[in-house]
């Protein structure tokens, strides 16, 4: 362990673990720490909508049926609803094939269409920004960190403006996190790319431990890199493990180092080590 990952961890042996109250964050803006935390918020429900949806879609539609589909997109609705709708052929021409709503987590309702219908406008931008969003990892050579296809996580900006695409390392297993081989691109509605991003400099996975029995963890601890204060993709994180995530940054502009508590969309700084 390097002196920085052990004074982290100092601190949040000082902080009480998990349970204990969670102090204000000392070296960001609140605001700021609020919208990455609502951002890797949505990041989890729209992949989670994603997986269900889908689970629900092959009770109906066989796999061998699939070949060709373009993808989906998720859209909120109100009162905590996703509807994610699944799309055959490019973006411009796509036709939609089927429709699920997922609210908690569950499908409440879905729906194989008796004929396909185009994709509307809004839509159509969604699947667009993924597109762009999957060219611009190619010619960047971002690369994910497990044998599987990147994860797609389209979220609009705001209404009418740009669309950040997330692409995740898809987890192949119960036991592992993968914190490595993420990135965002954001990409306007004109469809030119104002930005794009990896959250890591490594593939690195966070797994689960074995502990002794009737042991109970405190949360795992990663030192980040790359930003002064965590990401939504350590929020997206925390919410995957059902857990919190202790996150060790130094800010490169002042050397301030500072270790963080994630949970789930909440964010904190820790009381500096003694």
């Amino acid at each position: 362990m390097t002196a920085w990952m052990l004074w982290a961890a100092t601190a949040i042996l000082q902080a009480g673990g998990a349970g204990a109250p969670v102090p204000e964050a000392v070296s960001a803006d609140t605001r700021t720490l609020e919208a990455i935390g609502n951002t890797g918020a949505t990041i989890f429900a729209f992949d989670k909508a994603a997986w269900v949806s889908t689970d629900a879609l092959m009770e109906v539609v066989p796999k061998d049926q699939l070949t060709g589909a373009g993808g989906y997109v998720i859209e909120p609705l109100g009162g905590g609803v996703l509807r994610a709708t699944y799309f055959r052929g490019p973006a411009i021409s796509a036709q939609a094939f089927f429709v699920a709503d997922v609210k908690g987590g569950k499908v409440t309702r879905h729906e194989l269409l008796a004929q396909p219908v185009p994709l509307t406008p809004d839509q159509m931008l969604l699947a667009r920004a993924r597109e762009i969003a999957k060219d611009t990892a190619h010619a960047r050579n971002y690369q994910p960190c497990t044998p599987a296809p990147f994860n797609t996580v389209v979220v609009p900006m705001r209404p009418g403006g740009p669309v950040a695409v997330y692409l995740l390392t898809a987890q192949v297993t119960t036991k592992s996190y993968m914190m490595g081989g993420n990135y965002r691109v954001v990409i306007a509605p004109d469809g030119h790319v104002t930005s794009a991003r990896p959250f890591n400099v490594s593939c690195l996975a966070q797994t689960n431990p074995e502990l002794p029995k009737g042991a109970e963890p405190v949360g795992m601890v990663v030192n980040h890199l790359l930003d002064p204060t965590p990401t939504e993709i350590h929020v997206f994180t925390s919410y995957s493990m059902g857990s919190p995530l202790f996150v060790a940054t130094e800010d490169k502009a002042t050397g301030q180092k500072t270790a963080w508590l994630v949970q789930g969309r909440r964010i904190s700084a820790l009381p500096q080590a003694k």
